[in-house]
């Protein structure tokens, strides 16, 4: 399913990739509700911009109160690591980072968070529970891999939107053959500086089916480099437009 996650976090809209990514979630960690946010990095986590699964979002103002919040500057101590947190053992008693958790009706917690390649932004995922069961390793480790894979995809999703609006010179281009959907997928993956084998390990393919999808891109594309391929890509991007 983390094909699929992709997939949809580059091509579909935004409800498309919200839901498969909590699909996703779903599939081995139990959990009741969820919160997921981004925005410029602090000294806590960002709540400029948050959406709620399993909870009302009408939550998130309450955040201004909570001038320190202890699950936030845990999540970014260790960035991109899953932390299991129980509220009441993390927050201080009758603190308003405490009170404004229990709002949310969140008993434990299983966050994540991971910043931009440039540091300027974070986007973090949590994963709430009302019940007296805490998160274990296994739910860790699954939110380590999936939660570090979804954050990946949503980062790819804002910058291709970055680059679909930033300016790029007009050139006469001649017809190309159509990417398919995946060879799309792996080529803004790849273009946007990462090496194979982490195209590979975040979008649950092969090297070697990487390589594949990348030597068909190239000679589509008519391409022979990283740098040339995201020129293409940001001035196709440019040309299709609508004027």
């Amino acid at each position: 399913m983390q094909l699929e996650v992709f997939e949809a976090a580059l091509f579909g809209d935004e409800e498309t990739f919200f839901g498969m990514a909590v699909a996703w979630l779903q599939r081995d960690i139990g959990f009741d509700g969820l919160l997921w946010g981004k925005g410029p990095v602090r000294a806590t986590l960002p709540w400029d911009d948050v959406r709620a699964y399993g909870r009302p979002a009408n939550g998130v103002s309450g955040r201004a109160a909570v001038a320190a919040d202890p699950v936030g500057q845990c999540a970014l101590a260790a960035p991109e690591r899953a932390h299991a947190l129980t509220i009441a053992s993390a927050c201080d008693p009758g603190s308003p980072a405490l009170r404004f958790w229990q709002a949310w009706d969140a008993r434990h917690l299983l966050i994540l968070a991971k910043p931009a390649h440039d540091d300027t932004a974070v986007a973090w995922l949590g994963l709430l529970r009302a019940t007296d069961e805490p998160f274990g390793p296994a739910h860790c480790r699954a939110m380590q891999h999936r939660a570090h894979a979804i954050l990946t995809a949503q980062q790819l999703r804002v910058a291709k939107a970055a680059r679909a609006l930033a300016w790029a010179p007009a050139i006469a281009q001649a017809p190309m053959e159509a990417l398919t959907e995946r060879e799309m997928a792996v080529a803004q993956a790849y273009a946007d500086g990462r090496a194979v084998k982490e195209v590979a390990r975040l979008m649950g393919l092969s090297a070697s089916t990487v390589q594949c999808h990348l030597s068909r891109v190239y000679r589509k594309m008519n391409v022979h480099s990283k740098m040339a391929l995201r020129k293409v890509l940001q001035d196709r991007r440019k040309h299709a437009r609508p004027a």
